[in-house]
């Protein structure tokens, strides 16, 4: 395999196989894959994988549609089947042909029960494995590429949401569902992949997942905008919560807990410190202000190629703060039937082991006149 981020990565994935006495790890289409190898095309019917194992050069068995993308790739080898095939009898073949043992086979978390029932069935003495775990504490520490593309994705996402909020009151008599669509736009003209949000007026913010729908945003609201995308495979991942007109006294109340609360969390985000000090510092700020029964969720999670990854920023987290690790923080309020406050960043923890936070727009209350 060329030399480069993802062979380091392959190369200690291969020691932890060897280690556990895997014989092979099968990786088909996901963020796993997206990490080892860098190949981030959708997985479709066609049975597709990159196969590692302890000694082995890796390869990567494909249909022969996707032989341009794969070879894009650092990986050497490749074996292609064409429609009409049966790739898993070729995959034996392969594994057989090279020497690779398989009474322990590695299948990654989202392998499509398509395949995995395939493989079983074609090795009903093998015992399969769940490899994703395997993987993840490699992927929890970033390295430098890794950490310039994250810094990339929350400038892009932070120019998307300005050029949005640039309409002012021109938001207002139009819908959730066009503010998305909006917002989709901008990122995607930026460059980000895979654009979403959650995007909640008045009483839908006090709806942490609400579901982007028709309400129309008013004067007299709130709007609170919870989004990201794919930059090079990173994910972005932040909340801006603004009010149109002038907020009333609780709102603006609440409002500055959070951001309290929010710039208490980061503070505690250094290294050496404990994912649950993040928690704790955030959740602090909020029950000494009297709502502690209104903030209903862990103050971050982990990031990087899913928005969404290990370890958390969380009660009972004890993982210390280390150099590479990236997560959110991002508490709210939230009163049912009235309006809810979040304020997310992204935290990134560098090399040097200092701690930055990676979006850069305003999170002072912002009214729109």
């Amino acid at each position: 395999m060329k030399y480069s981020a993802y062979s380091v990565r392959i190369d200690k994935l291969e020691g932890i196989l060897k280690r556990e006495g895997i014989d092979c790890f099968l990786v088909t289409p996901s963020s796993d894959m997206k990490y080892l190898c860098g190949y981030s095309i959708h997985g479709d019917e066609r049975f597709l994988a990159l196969v590692v194992s302890p000694g082995h050069e890796p390869f990567i068995i494909a249909n022969v549609l996707y032989e341009l993308q794969v070879t894009e790739t650092p990986v050497e080898g490749f074996v292609y089947w064409s429609d009409g095939e049966n790739p898993f009898s070729l995959l034996k073949m392969e594994l057989s042909k090279r020497g690779i043992d398989t009474d322990r086979i590695a299948l990654d978390a989202a392998m499509p029960a398509l395949f995995s029932l395939q493989l079983s069935s074609l090795y009903p003495r093998t015992q399969f494995l769940n490899g994703s775990p395997l993987v993840q504490p490699l992927r929890i520490y970033k390295d430098r590429q890794e950490m310039d593309w994250m810094i990339e994705a929350t400038a892009k996402a932070d120019q998307a949401l300005k050029r949005c909020m640039e309409m002012g009151t021109g938001w207002v008599g139009k819908t959730e569902a066009e503010f998305l669509a909006r917002l989709s736009y901008e990122m995607t003209c930026l460059g980000i992949s895979d654009p979403g949000a959650c995007v909640a007026v008045g009483a839908n913010a006090a709806v942490p997942h609400h579901k982007t729908g028709d309400t129309v945003i008013e004067m007299g609201k709130c709007l609170l905008i919870d989004f990201g995308g794919s930059w090079k495979n990173y994910q972005t991942d932040m909340t801006r919560t603004y009010h149109f007109g002038e907020p009333d006294a609780e709102f603006t109340e609440v409002y500055h807990i959070v951001l309290e609360a929010n710039l208490a969390g980061e503070e505690a985000a250094k290294a050496g410190n404990e994912l649950q000090d993040v928690d704790a510092a955030a959740r602090k700020v909020i029950e000494k202000a009297g709502y502690k029964d209104y903030f209903i969720h862990r103050t971050g999670h982990g990031i990087g190629i899913d928005g969404h990854e290990g370890p958390s920023a969380g009660a009972g987290e004890t993982t210390k703060i280390a150099p590479g690790m990236a997560f959110t923080c991002e508490p709210g309020i939230y009163l049912p039937g009235r309006f809810g406050v979040r304020i997310e960043d992204q935290v990134l923890i560098e090399e040097d082991g200092s701690t930055s936070v990676l979006h850069k727009l305003p999170k002072e209350l912002t009214v729109i006149r």
